[in-house]
């Protein structure tokens, strides 16, 4: 089945909202402040992972100091995105930590691949929101 344009809008909506929910109790990772900024301006209140420079492993030994068994991962889709998805999810799954991917894949799918990044979802949203 073949979903229209407003269907797979409704179903990032959703996605958002799911998102909204996880993040109260699991910490969401992410590249840069403008991602936080992004998410927040959709309503996603929580703990953000900024890794940004940060080495995998030291947020690996944080979120295993502070008892965290399970995050959000929100890297962008971009090649570099991808590249550190990996990196973290092997990590973070050989430490223990479970890594959350399903939320990020859906953004993906349901934004029809029309962003590159997580920063840009607030203003993807915004536009289509007007209609």
């Amino acid at each position: 089945m073949v979903m229209r344009r407003d269907e797979y809008f409704e179903r990032l909506l959703e996605v958002i909202e799911e998102l909204k929910i996880e993040a109260e109790e699991k910490p969401i990772i992410v590249e840069g402040k403008r991602d936080v900024e992004s998410l927040e301006k959709l309503g996603v209140e929580g703990t953000f992972i900024v890794i940004a420079k940060t080495p995998i492993y030291l947020i690996a030994d944080e979120l295993i100091r502070k008892g965290i068994k399970e995050v959000i991962l929100l890297t962008d889709f971009d090649r570099r995105g991808r590249m550190l998805a990996k990196a973290i999810i092997e990590e973070f799954r050989y430490r223990g930590i479970k890594v959350n991917t399903k939320i990020r894949q859906e953004i993906f799918i349901y934004t029809n691949s029309g962003i590159r990044d997580i920063e840009s979802l607030f203003s993807y949203v915004n536009k289509r929101s007007l209609f």
